[in-house]
This record gives structure tokens, sequence and C-alpha cells, in this order.
């Protein structure tokens, strides 16, 4: 019995130490989040539209492509209806 305690009390400690050691992860900034977001749908972008050569195709895919970034964003936490706004548009001038 006394064992038991004795392992319960060490597996505890390092509980504890490893609560207290472990290292402390900062969050991003709102702004850090969306320059990042921002960063990530332009290099889908670029990629997407790299390869087409066509004007038309590429406006039509530039199209869609807009599309699908105002959905994903429409239900973002990071942005508000104006920043997406201002995003999309950002984007289509791209």
């Amino acid at each position: 019995m006394e064992i038991l305690f004795t392992i319960l009390a060490i597996l505890t400690l390092l509980g504890f130490l490893f609560l207290l050691l472990k290292p402390k992860i900062q969050p991003k900034s709102k702004e850090q989040k969306q320059e990042e977001i921002r960063q990530n749908f332009l290099q889908r972008l670029d990629a997407e539209l790299s390869a087409t050569q066509n004007p038309d195709e590429r406006q039509t895919k530039k199209i869609a492509l807009l599309k699908v970034f105002a959905k994903e964003l429409e239900f973002n936490l990071f942005f508000d209806k104006d920043e997406v706004k201002v995003l999309i548009q950002e984007l289509a001038g791209y």
C-alpha cells in the first residue's frame, strides 16, 4: 500500500513539474492571423492561375476561386464583413 502512495506521489510531482516547465506558446494576434490567411489565399490564387495562359479561362478560374475564398471567409472568426470585402477586392486585383 505504501508503494502505491509513493508511486502516486511521484507521478503527481512529475505532472506538476511537466505543467510548470513546459514552454509557454504565445497565441498569434488577430492581425498576424489575418496576414497569414491573406498570404495563404494569395499563394493559392497564384498557384491556380499561373498554369493558365488563356485570359478567358484565367478569368473564369479566378472568379470561381474568389467565390470559394469568399465562402471560406464568411465563417472565419478573424475577419468581419468589411474586412472580407476588402480582402476579396484585393485578391480580385491580383
